[in-house]
Parts: structure tokens; C-alpha cells; sequence
């Protein structure tokens, strides 16, 4: 059976399968190194008992050539962070922010910009509630289609 060399990890078979796991709500892979299955059925079953034994990771399943096969959560884990809760979430926590962002510069405007705290407070504010804000539409759009 030829040997193939992936960018993402060790050398490995045409039936070979690597698992890697990540954080289900930064969707950021763990630094560990891959696991490698010579069979989908263990690699799928693996998959499923780590995510029985800790519901806050997840894990994806790769062939030889690098393709996901299968990625594997806890629905309701996901649908917690990447939802239409979270979509919803997110678009309030930023309109709140869009709002005291604005309420910080214009309370240092009427100080006569003598307040130079209410500036950067409320600039750091408009900059988080607009990504919020971002954030949450695009969940919303994403999950109207």
C-alpha cells in the first residue's frame, strides 16, 4: 500500500483516518498531535466516546488526503455557541455596545472633550459592538438559508 505524506501530520495509508479534536466553542484545534486510525469504525468510535466523556470538545476526521470524512459534537453544545441563540445573542450584546459606545462619546462631548476616558471607553465599545453586531447578522443570514 503506497505511503502519502499530508501536510497536516505523519505519513499515512490510503485506509488510514486521523482524528484531530477541537474546542466546540472556539472551533480552534487542540495543539495535540493527531491520532491515527487504520479503519473509519474506530476512528468514528473513538470520536464518539471523547465526546461522551467530554461534551465541550469535538472531533473531526480526516483522510490520507487531508478531506473531512466526519466531524463529530454535542448538538446541543453547538447549537448553543453557533446557533441562532448565538446569532440572536450576539446581535444584542452588540447593539448594547453600538449603544454605550455612543453614549461615552457623547457624554465626553458635552464635557467639552475633557473626559478622555469616555472617548476610549466608548471608541472600544463602538469597535466591539459593531463586531457583535457583525457577527450575530451574519449568523442570523447563514442560518436563513
Amino acid at each position: 500500500m503506497p505511503v502519502r505524506t499530508t501536510y497536516w501530520g505523519p505519513p499515512m495509508t490510503d485506509s488510514q483516518f486521523a482524528v484531530f479534536h477541537f474546542d466546540v466553542k472556539t472551533m480552534i484545534m487542540s495543539g495535540d498531535a493527531p491520532m491515527i486510525f487504520d479503519c473509519l469504525p474506530d476512528a468514528e468510535s473513538h470520536c464518539k466516546s471523547k465526546i461522551a466523556d467530554t461534551p465541550a470538545l469535538g472531533c473531526r476526521i480526516y483522510n490520507d488526503e487531508g478531506v473531512i470524512v466526519r466531524t463529530f459534537t454535542d448538538d446541543r453544545l453547538f447549537a448553543k455557541y453557533h446557533g441562532r441563540p448565538a446569532a440572536e445573542r450576539n446581535v444584542v450584546i452588540g447593539t448594547l455596545c453600538l449603544m454605550a459606545g455612543v453614549c461615552g462619546v457623547a457624554l465626553d462631548a458635552w464635557l467639552e472633550w475633557r473626559l478622555t476616558l469616555g472617548v476610549l471607553l466608548g471608541a472600544r465599545f463602538l469597535w466591539v459592538g459593531t463586531v457583535k453586531f457583525s457577527e450575530g447578522i451574519a449568523g442570523l443570514m447563514d442560518r436563513a438559508r
